[in-house]
């Protein structure tokens, strides 16, 4: 090869080696922006459920009128203006990650489902759903990576999937502080069997995006730390049981679930028709279990569950059954807010009740239900392990943690044939139909949306 012509192939070498840099710098700033996106919205969105607990002790009869208002509401705007705002937002990343069409992508992870997330789930939490903030992290994450792919620099370089699976599981990364578990959160759940390109790249954007909630909030664990410990050779038998029990109630919980927003069900069927009339229902069922049972009904339950893990105050023994409930019902009402949190209080609270049963020390039986009733719901044991793994610091359960998770899934597989979330995508439908010239009733969908001249899509 002539020296000219060597020379010229290098320069162009390096030039493209520049661009791609460059590129990549994009990238990682975008992580970034989800990282501090999610610190903030983190901060919003707890506030807004502590200020409920406060004004349903001081205020109870007006904070009982929230839910059956603000359901309803929220539902609403969501059908008139923030399409795709609707539920958890998990099943709305997968959905997309299946198809990643650049319609399907707007009308789920575009700049009104975005808005809708940021805007109305601290509202609905601050109402007292029994609901969390981490699934609509993880729909607002991938849709801010979603976003990076329209600079045409970016777009050359990585491919519309892998940048949403990146975006979602940095979300998982700050929402809870658990780097790993965004990690896992991207192989086991969101690209189930998609293949991510530039995989180093985007790997090092999800840590990135976990580095933000480090550096702004310090090196704490998401339900602080925990010594609890168990003998796995002497109660290998409480752990076997604990692992079975998780699994069913689990796998129990993701069917009921997929019964709701089912049109072909009855519950579905009535909510798809009624879709207003059915949030404030449900709103109403929320606020009358308050009435009765008190404030641990409102909520994810984070604040219960982490002063139990750390003995400072006691579960009530059907906590863990009106959590689920409450968590059953708030979901829906197709109000925006996840399960993700609320699941693992579930798990918590079973664990505390099934200590009490058998006489134990609860903390360790806590954590093993938690990952149980986590892993049940998603069919990832692995992520289960990592993420409760990180949340409290404790490396002393490893083994026990992992043996329920595995249990547990196997288990929840004879109820649940696949993830809540792979089978809440399959519920979502989508019409991109015009919008006809005499307002009509549009046709209700799986989450029971139904906006102004086009289908919403259903999830949570």
């Amino acid at each position: 090869m002539p020296s000219r012509t060597r020379s010229r192939f290098s320069s162009q070498r390096a030039r493209l080696m520049a661009n791609r840099s460059l590129i990549t710098l994009v990238v990682y700033a975008f992580a970034l922006a989800v990282g501090f996106l999610a610190v903030g919205f983190a901060m919003v969105a707890d506030y807004a459920a502590e200020w409920n607990i406060d004004f349903f002790e001081e205020h109870t009869a007006w904070a009982l009128l929230l839910p059956p208002i603000v359901f309803p509401l929220s539902v609403w705007l969501i059908n008139r203006l923030f399409w795709g705002a609707g539920g958890g937002g998990i099943p709305q990343v997968i959905k997309v990650i299946r198809h990643p069409k650049p319609r399907l992508t707007d009308r789920l992870l575009g700049w009104r489902a975005f808005l809708g997330k940021l805007i109305l789930t601290p509202l609905v939490l601050a109402s007292g759903a029994a609901m969390g903030r981490e699934g609509p992290t993880v729909q607002i994450g991938a849709a801010m990576m979603g976003f990076a792919h329209r600079f045409p620099g970016v777009a050359r370089l990585f491919d519309s999937r892998s940048l949403i699976i990146a975006g979602g599981a940095a979300g998982v990364a700050a929402a809870f502080n658990t780097p790993l578990g965004g990690l896992m959160f991207a192989f086991e759940e969101l690209s189930h069997k998609k293949a991510m390109r530039r995989t180093s790249s985007l790997l090092m954007a999800i840590v990135l995006a976990g580095l933000v909630t480090l550096v702004l909030q310090g090196n704490y664990s998401y339900f602080g730390y925990s010594n609890a410990t168990i003998d796995w050779s002497e109660e290998w038998v409480t752990i076997l049981s604990l692992g079975i029990f998780a699994g069913l109630i689990g796998g129990l919980y993701g069917r009921l679930m997929i019964m709701v927003v089912s049109p072909k069900g009855r519950i579905g069927g009535l909510r798809a028709r009624h879709p207003y009339w059915f949030a404030a229902g449900c709103g109403v069922i929320v606020s009358a279990m308050a009435w009765v049972f008190g404030a641990e009904v409102l909520g994810a339950g984070y604040t219960e569950t982490k002063m139990a893990l750390q003995d400072e105050q006691a579960l009530s023994p059907m906590y863990w059954l009106v959590k689920f409930t409450s968590t059953l019902v708030s979901f829906a009402s197709g109000a925006p807010g996840g399960v993700f949190s609320p699941t693992l209080s579930i798990g918590a609270g079973f664990g505390h009740f099934y200590a009490n049963l058998i006489d134990h020390e609860a903390a360790p039986l806590m954590l093993l239900a938690m990952v149980g009733v986590l892993s049940a719901v998603t069919h990832c044991p692995i992520t289960a392990f990592v993420i409760v793994l990180e949340m409290v610091d404790n490396h002393e359960l490893v083994m026990p943690l992992i043996f329920v998770s595995a249990v547990a899934t196997q288990v929840s597989k004879r109820l649940l044939p696949s993830s809540i979330y792979q089978l809440l995508a399959n519920h979502i439908k989508v019409s991109f139909a015009p919008v006809p010239e005499t307002p009509a009733e549009p046709t209700s969908t799986a989450d029971g949306n139904k906006p102004a001249g086009t289908n919403q899509a259903a999830g949570s």
